[in-house]
């Protein structure tokens, strides 16, 4: 850690209280990091997290196709959609809807980059509503290019039926990544 990375509370305090889990998975972040600022997907290690794998997902952004696409997600993540979303682009993932404001949310996380940190409820099907805690992740495929998001998100059944919530800025919290 250097002088000017704030000592790990300080992010932690402005993170608030937060699952144990999602600490654990920002400890393994920091670790790839080494001496960058955004550490590069071939340096995180999975092994690191094994309790956690399950609740990961990794999307690339694709200039081609203006997306961020699903490269990986564990069987918890693919338990809440309902489906494998491996290989589904973003906004096949999220609907019509909510795809705009998520896709601009994203290329600030990696354009910055941020931690970005949300809890919220959410409407994963017509019949399922879920409370979701998870942190996002910046990684690069290079010195250059951070195209990479890398997740862990932490579901629980929501005992009731709301009507579809909408993405409130409230529930977030974002933290440079200078700054960590």
């Amino acid at each position: 850690m250097t002088e000017a990375t704030p000592p790990k509370s300080t992010v932690e305090a402005r993170l608030g209280s937060t699952d144990p889990r999602i600490s654990e998975f920002l400890d393994a972040w920091r670790a790839s990091r080494r001496d960058t600022m955004v550490p590069l997907r071939r340096d995180f290690e999975p092994s690191r997290i094994p309790g956690l794998l399950p609740h990961v997902w990794l999307y690339r952004y694709e200039p081609d196709r203006g997306d961020f696409v699903c490269r990986l997600a564990g069987e918890e993540i693919n338990a809440a959609w309902g489906r494998s979303i491996k290989g589904e682009t973003l906004r096949a993932v999220l609907g019509e809807a909510d795809h705009p404001t998520v896709l601009r949310r994203w290329q600030r996380i990696v354009s910055v980059p941020l931690l970005h940190y949300g809890s919220a409820v959410e409407r994963l099907s017509a019949l399922e509503t879920r409370s979701a805690e998870r942190l996002l992740v910046p990684l690069a495929s290079d010195d250059e290019t951070i195209d990479y998001m890398l997740g862990l998100s932490l579901y629980k059944i929501s005992m009731a039926n709301f009507d579809r919530m909408p993405l409130v800025p409230e529930d977030i919290v974002q933290i440079p990544c200078a700054e960590v």
